[in-house]
């Protein structure tokens, strides 16, 4: 499994712009074949902080995500909105244990 953990900065007065784009790259995300979760979460307490959560079944799928037309879309409208800081990271996970 590939997990996903990130994280964009975006100017609090800009996220009104951002939430309609982020809600559609979420739906068609997790319609993909091998997306296992996708998550943004905005931080209650930073606002225009924007938590990002994937999983993903194996890098065939991480690497055909990122080549789909709402992946594209989504980047376009970030360079529009301005991204002050954006930090994402792909990784192979190990073992799951349930907590």
């Amino acid at each position: 499994m590939i997990v996903v953990t990130g994280n964009l900065r975006i100017a609090p007065e800009d996220m009104d712009k951002a939430r309609p784009h982020m809600q559609a790259v979420i739906e068609a995300t997790r319609k993909e074949d091998g997306c296992l979760s996708c998550a943004y979460g905005e931080d209650v307490l930073e606002p225009g902080f924007v938590r990002i959560s994937q999983r993903w079944l194996n890098w065939q799928a991480l690497e055909a995500h990122a080549k789909t037309p709402h992946v594209v879309a989504w980047r376009a409208a970030l360079k529009e909105i301005g991204v002050l800081h954006r930090d994402v990271v792909a990784y192979e996970a190990g073992e799951a244990r349930e907590l």
